[in-house]
């Protein structure tokens, strides 16, 4: 059984930065919680809903973070790096409707509200993007402190971890496609929709992120399974949102077991827009909604909810000073490919 732990700020804080890492998901990320274990939210969270309809809006000063410049992004992600020479796509935020005064992200008041706790992101390449975002932007506000990545070491541990030292931050990512496992057996690769072994490994988080969605319509050479399994009936396909919905039945069920009764933060992200060309509509908006409900509605049936959050962090005193704050620039691991 995991231990309590008084969060409500730092975990409201985290919902502020999920806005700002996603905020154009078709199916805003939702807050999985319990109707018996909510916490009141904040007056400024009531009335500023990061999660809410919105639009891109201009704003000069940003970007938050220099991604040539941030060691964690990898090769395949760091356009900056590799010579991408337009910048305009980089100065635009998330503005809530109705429009709210939301405060402008602080890297290091979130890093000292985070003290002694995990943060782990679980899913595919939506939940990596968001792990290196979220890496980059702590590290622009705070350049001199002192980090440590362990990459992942094979099938057995695929998780990448980076820890701010000074600050006793811990942020994993832990890939998985489908969330429930992808298991090798003889007649070939099985999807098991009511197996979930593999959360073992994120346990003793404080804070979980979830996502799936983008490669559950794959097939072909870049389908990753041969079989679908739940219980003992085995087919080679089915429905996939069918399959989906199957999934997230297991995957909530394992966090009502293990979660439920914890103070461990639970998110599950909704469906990114997949936006390949400056051309290209935005067609998930599409089955963005229908896929969000399976979410919000089928998986916990009628005794929870989705509730959608958007608690902003209290301001830290920046006289404070913490005193990798004032080190200089310090050499950083890259986050391996």
């Amino acid at each position: 059984m995991m231990r309590r732990r008084p969060g409500a700020l730092w975990a409201g804080a985290l919902v502020a930065v999920l806005a700002l890492l996603a905020a154009c998901t078709a199916a805003a990320a939702a807050t999985i919680t319990r109707r018996q274990h909510q916490r009141g939210a904040s007056a400024a969270a009531a009335a500023c809903d990061a999660f809410a309809a919105g639009r891109w809006v201009w704003d000069a000063s940003y970007p938050l973070y220099d991604a040539a410049r941030c060691p964690f992004i990898r090769d395949e992600f760091a356009c900056a790096r590799f010579g991408r020479p337009d910048t305009a796509y980089l100065k635009y935020r998330w503005q809530p409707e109705p429009p709210c005064a939301q405060p402008r992200f602080d890297g290091l008041a979130l890093l000292r509200m985070w003290g002694g706790r995990t943060v782990m992101f679980v899913g595919d390449s939506l939940a990596l993007n968001q792990y290196e975002s979220l890496l980059c932007m702590l590290h622009a506000a705070a350049p001199g402190a002192r980090t440590t990545a362990s990459p992942a070491s094979g099938k057995i541990d695929p998780s990448y971890t980076v820890r701010f030292e000074d600050y006793n931050v811990t942020l994993v990512y832990y890939l998985t496609h489908y969330l429930v496992d992808l298991v090798p057996e003889k007649a070939g690769r099985v999807l098991k929709l009511d197996a979930i072994d593999q959360a073992r490994n994120w346990l003793g988080a404080d804070v979980l992120v979830f996502d799936s969605w983008h490669w559950w319509p794959r097939t072909g050479p870049t389908q990753p399974w041969d079989l679908i399994q739940e219980g003992s009936t085995v087919v080679r396909d089915m429905d996939r949102t069918r399959a989906f919905t199957k999934a997230l039945h297991t995957w909530a069920a394992w966090v009502d077991a293990n979660l439920l009764h914890t103070d461990t933060k639970v998110f599950f992200q909704g469906i990114s827009p997949s936006h390949y060309s400056s051309t290209a509509a935005l067609f998930v908006c599409a089955q963005g909604p229908g896929l969000g409900r399976v979410a919000e509605e089928d998986v916990h049936g009628g005794d929870a909810a989705a509730q959608r959050h958007g608690a902003v962090p209290r301001r830290a005193d920046p006289a404070a000073g913490h005193p990798a704050e004032r080190a200089g620039r310090d050499g950083q691991a890259r986050l391996p490919a």
